[in-house]
């Protein structure tokens, strides 16, 4: 959007900016290409880092205003020239996509960075109308992203402020300039560079986002339970053989809970199957609330649960398996009917070196012990010694 006037900001003669209209769009394409490169490898480098990082929302909106303004500061390295005095940039979209994302913070943040860039080059005249053209250009930006309607499409509001933004710069430029055999000529070739960069951009990036959201989302349902937030089995089997291998290499413990809901038949016969699933899914909850932050809680399949716990001794592992299975017969699990129930587990325990000699028969010990708990009256913790299943 933004047109830097130096030199008393004059523009060429119509027949020299009319000549230069070939060169103009090739570096329009230039500069589009630009803009597009930076913001492809912000976006990918800004996905990686908040998904490992896992950071709020606060510190996302912060990164995403100073990634708008030095984004700013890029585009304003590669202005267009138009004139021997006059020179066009996409200083304004990086404003506009973090106004769109962010709010007001960040967008202020972005506007002052590039301000800040613009006035250490120089303090000319056309440095203080470009001060005042942002500070419009923000309000209105600011204002448009307020009062857009509830659901409102995201290119609807961005084409709102691309609009704004034209608009406050035909505004300005014409209080300027007083020549209309300049203005004509400048007007369509602005407008056309600012419209088809400002669109491209804001439907690029919401592209770019949707298709990580949609990446996310597959990578997360190809390792999560849909229904209880847990890992999947799946995802299970995958860190099981990296921790057991670990165990072994490291001479460490490693324990692992095999869990089943008992008499789990009955609350799906009288509660039907919404029910079971609500019981499932509140499950999850006990059972991560009662094993240690690091333990890795799965579900795997139907009633079927396991908790891995890792550099955990038998004694250890028994008094975690009893604090969830206590924690699970005093909880009251809630029916969308309002009515609450009470459900008991019963667990095996299987720990290896000290109950299982060979790691890889620790899942088949966990489900005999398992087994026993059921044998031997259910709502129980059972474990068994490494000679009772020593295999020969």
């Amino acid at each position: 959007m933004w047109i830097e006037l130096i030199d008393g900001m004059l523009l060429q003669s119509s027949d020299k900016f009319g000549k230069a209209g070939v060169p103009l769009f090739v570096d329009l394409f230039v500069n589009l290409s630009i803009i597009i490169a930076l913001i492809f490898t912000y976006l990918q480098l800004k996905w990686q880092l908040f998904k490992r990082l896992k950071l709020n929302d606060k510190v996302s909106h912060l990164i995403n205003g100073i990634a708008g303004g030095m984004l700013g500061l890029i585009l304003l390295r590669f202005s267009i020239q138009v004139g021997d005095s006059t020179y066009i940039d996409l200083r304004y979209l990086p404003i506009i996509l973090v106004t769109l994302h962010g709010g007001f913070r960040p967008a202020i943040l972005s506007g002052a960075i590039i301000m800040a860039g613009r006035f250490y080059i120089n303090h000319t005249y056309s440095a203080y109308m470009a001060l005042l053209l942002m500070i419009i250009s923000l309000t209105g930006f600011l204002l448009i992203r307020h009062y857009a309607k509830r659901g409102q499409p995201l290119y609807v509001t961005g084409a709102s402020m691309v609009l704004f933004s034209n608009i406050a710069f035909t505004i300005v430029i014409s209080l300027l300039i007083g020549d209309w055999d300049k203005l004509k000529v400048l007007f369509p070739n602005y407008w056309l560079f600012a419209t088809v960069g400002g669109m491209a951009s804001i439907f690029f990036v919401e592209h770019v986002r949707h298709s990580q959201y949609l990446l996310d989302k597959y990578e997360l349902e190809s390792t999560t339970d849909y229904l209880t937030g847990l890992n999947n089995v799946r995802q299970f089997d995958v860190m099981w053989n990296e921790l057991i291998h670990g165990a072994v290499q490291r001479g460490e413990n490693l324990s692992l809970l095999a869990i089943d809901i008992d008499h789990f038949k009955k609350v799906n016969d009288t509660y039907g199957h919404a029910g079971g699933d609500l019981v499932l899914a509140e499950l999850a909850k006990v059972l991560r609330d009662n094993a240690r932050s690091f333990d890795i809680v799965s579900r795997n399949g139907g009633e079927e649960f396991s908790v891995i716990l890792q550099d955990c001794s038998k004694e250890r592992a028994l008094i975690i398996a009893e604090r969830i299975r206590q924690g699970v017969e005093d909880h009251h699990f809630p029916l969308a009917n309002g009515e609450r129930i009470q459900i008991t587990i019963s667990i095996g325990v299987a720990t290896y070196p000290e109950t299982v000699y060979n790691p890889d028969q620790m899942r088949e010990v966990a489900d005999q012990c398992l087994y026993e708990a059921k044998r031997t009256g259910r709502n129980r913790v059972c474990t068994a010694s490494a000679e009772q299943f020593a295999q020969k």
